[in-house]
């Protein structure tokens, strides 16, 4: 399946992606879906102000902490889950380190990490994807930490270019492919994100001018555009793809039911 409708798929799962007290789901819903209910989902004061720094262009430990997974909300603010002197991990536990050999940063080091190396986004084409690889490779380069890898450095493009370029997940890169061969998520494979020095491999040599990493964020963008192509920038928005249709997608990454529903015979 190509071209889909993309207001009812919205519709269906992006409303599952934000967990909040005023719009509660039923555990009925969350079966007719296939959404496991212990999926994580997000608290919507979170998504405004995650919303608010992408608008802005603003890549901070804020930003890096909500990707990991550590976004909470405590009493109307936006918090960690842990307290900044604690160790600063990613998304899978892995502590972020300046090298493999050194200590592991505290928040309060990574922040001021991220405040002291500014990345200058003036002069990139967005839409160009040869000036996405030259980003890629120029956070890479800068942010040269230890356990800070591809999906973190495209996070920051995300937040960087306001949106322009596509956060990357997995679950989402699951939901779109499925979309556009027409199976379940559960008959799709993705596999984990390239780590970011990876190279193509050819037959005699290593091509060291690419970079996995890149290659596989080119293939979901290209998966957007064919199974979404009305929602590329739609409406002359600077973002690739709405938050919406992100929060569904990553939805529907999680869940073991087809879209469309196939009416029972």
């Amino acid at each position: 399946m190509s071209k889909m409708d993309a207001y009812s798929f919205i519709k269906q799962y992006s409303r599952f992606y934000l967990d909040s007290p005023q719009d509660p789901i039923s555990d009925e819903d969350f079966n007719n879906a296939g959404i496991p209910k212990t999926l994580n989902r997000t608290n919507p004061g979170v998504e405004e102000y995650i919303t608010e720094k992408i608008k802005k262009g603003i890549f901070d430990a804020q930003s890096f902490a909500w990707k990991a997974g550590k976004a909470a909300w405590k009493d109307g603010h936006f918090d960690y889950v842990k307290p900044l002197p604690d160790i600063w991990n990613n998304g899978n536990g892995s502590p972020i380190k300046l090298t493999k050999d050194s200590e592991a940063f505290t928040g309060e080091e990574f922040d001021k990490y991220v405040s002291g190396n500014p990345i200058d986004v003036k002069g990139y084409n967005f839409a160009l994807e040869d000036d996405r690889r030259k980003l890629f490779l120029k956070i890479k380069d800068t942010y040269s930490l230890f356990n800070y890898g591809t999906v973190y450095i495209i996070n920051q493009m995300f937040f960087l270019s306001k949106g322009a370029i596509p956060i990357y997940d997995r679950f989402a890169h699951v939901a779109v492919k499925a979309l556009r061969m027409g199976k379940s998520p559960l008959e799709v494979f993705v596999p984990d994100a390239p780590l970011k020095n990876d190279h193509p491999k050819g037959k005699d040599r290593v091509n060291k001018e690419y970079f996995l990493a890149v290659n596989n964020l080119e293939e979901y963008m290209w998966l957007l555009n064919e199974v979404f192509p009305d929602e590329i920038h739609k409406n002359g928005d600077i973002m690739f793809i709405s938050r919406e249709l992100d929060q569904a997608l990553w939805v529907y990454g999680h869940a073991i039911r087809k879209w469309p529903f196939e009416e029972s015979k």
